[in-house]
C-alpha cells in the first residue's frame, strides 16, 4: 500500500502473468481501494507496469 490510497504490487519476474494481475484485482476488491499498480522490474532493460482501477462495487478494469 502506498500513501494509504494505492495498492502497489512489485514483482521481479521475466514477464507478468495473469496470476499477478489477479492478485492486484483481489487486493483492490478486498480493501475497497480504487487504484492498483503492478510493477515488474524483471523485464530488462525496461520496467513493465500496469494500472488497475476499481470502478465501484466489483468491476475492475486494467489500463496498460
Amino acid at each position: 500500500m502506498c500513501y494509504g490510497e494505492i495498492i502497489l504490487e512489485i514483482k521481479a519476474v521475466k514477464q507478468l502473468a495473469d496470476e499477478h494481475r489477479a492478485q492486484v484485482i483481489h487486493y483492490l476488491k478486498a480493501t475497497g481501494m480504487q487504484l492498483g499498480l503492478l510493477v515488474n522490474f524483471g523485464h530488462y532493460p525496461k520496467i513493465e507496469h500496469e494500472r488497475f482501477v476499481n470502478q465501484r462495487l466489483s468491476r475492475v478494469s486494467r489500463i496498460s
